[in-house]
């Protein structure tokens, strides 16, 4: 599917799709509208493979993005768990998992403007960006997957600020998106030279590729970006030139502990409609219930649950706290939420029979439980972090 045909907004709005006003950080209008809206629309997002812009612009309306911005910046106030919370919350009731996941990218983008952005970030991106427009972070290349160190997207200084080159490639929301940060280097610095920029992508010299047709979260468009001699101001760096990767391992560990919470989130309906299949279905004159392996599959994905949410609500408050582990208690809320998921997608699977098997919700479950182990970097990416986190802060 092309890039185009990505951005048209997707099913039909209800009638009752009305401009509402912005909630306060602590109510549960975000839950409330993903009932009624973002799951109405699941299944025809999914399988148009659009993102559905018409929710996006609605929960922006609701001023999902201005929680844990500052007031002084057009925010609402709270903290970042509170807008991890809501996040959360749409993850649980409006049966998208792709939707959320496109949603995860940009609260990522949002955070780190308020966190490292200048004077010209915050009056000239972060407005858009909490109205409606659609953020992306795009770090990986074709060359060199997750190794973010070995970029090949270059800024080259003029007059005027920068021009980047480059090419981008499976990045979250890259067909629909308007702003993107973008990871590159200035080669004039020497050896420290990977720095962050902040560029419109409606901008002359940007190219997106075609959508990638994914197995799995088809709602979350991802795809490639293209940098052909982009001008940027010189305020467009996000954060010190040089100090990129410093920056980077700060915004991207709240992405990975929301995935940790979005997770648990998630999976709490599914085990619900699990517990109530299983006191229904029988099996040798008996509900599967009271089978002591259909307990275990049951228990096993509240563990999960529990064990997901307990570790991203510790990395998101290591984060606002400043905590040096920060950054490997955010990679374990990524590696444990989306290992379990996988589990926990099979357990649900496995304990409709035949039914589960056949294409469907169910089905579906697993290939999205699948594209989590990619989706925000692998259990192997998040390993790695976790033992370089250890051993930089081991005695030895």
């Amino acid at each position: 599917m092309t890039a185009p045909a990505m951005a048209h907004a997707g099913p039909a709005t209800p009638q009752h799709d009305a401009p509402v006003p912005a909630a306060l950080p602590h109510d549960d209008s975000f839950a409330e509208f993903a009932r009624t809206h973002v799951a109405r629309r699941a299944d025809a997002a999914y399988e148009a493979e659009i993102l559905d812009r018409l929710s996006w612009q609605r929960l922006a309306d609701l001023g999902l993005w201005r929680i844990g911005v500052p007031e002084r910046l057009g925010g609402v106030g709270g903290t970042w768990a509170d807008l991890a919370e809501h996040v959360a919350d749409i993850a649980r009731d409006g049966e998208d998992l792709g939707f959320v996941l496109s949603l995860i990218a940009h609260a990522g983008l949002v955070r780190a403007l308020v966190e490292h952005g200048n004077d010209f970030h915050h009056r000239s991106v972060l407005p858009q960006l909490m109205k409606g427009a659609v953020g992306a972070t795009a770090l990986t290349e074709p060359h060199g997957g997750s190794d973010v160190a070995r970029t090949r997207t270059v800024a080259t200084r003029t007059a005027d600020g920068w021009t980047l080159n480059g090419k981008k490639d499976h990045i979250t929301n890259a067909p629909v998106a308007d702003r993107a940060l973008i990871l590159g280097r200035v080669p004039d610095l020497g050896r420290r030279d990977i720095t962050l920029f902040l560029v419109n992508l409606h901008s002359p010299g940007v190219r997106r590729g075609p959508a990638e047709e994914l197995l799995g979260l088809r709602s979350s468009p991802t795809g490639a970006i293209e940098l052909h001699d982009v001008a940027l101001p010189e305020p467009s760096v996000l954060g010190v030139p040089g100090e990129g990767l410093r920056t980077l391992y700060d915004i991207i560990g709240f992405d990975r502990a929301l995935y940790g919470l979005v997770i648990a989130a998630f999976l709490e309906p599914q085990l619900d409609e699990a517990v109530d299949f299983a006191r229904r279905r029988e099996a040798f004159g008996t509900p599967i219930l009271d089978h002591q392996y259909v307990q275990g599959r049951i228990t096993d994905i509240r563990i999960t649950i529990e064990i997901a949410r307990a570790t991203a609500r510790a990395g998101i408050d290591a984060l606002v706290a400043g905590d040096p582990q920060a950054s490997l208690r955010c990679s374990v809320a990524k590696l444990v939420g989306s290992e379990g998921l996988v589990e926990a997608a099979q357990n649900l699977m496995r304990l409709q029979g035949h039914a589960g098997y056949m294409r469907g919700a169910r089905t579906r479950v697993v290939q999205d439980a699948l594209g989590t182990l990619i989706a925000g970097g692998t259990s192997e990416m998040q390993r790695k972090n976790i033992l370089n986190q250890m051993l930089a802060h081991h005695p030895g």
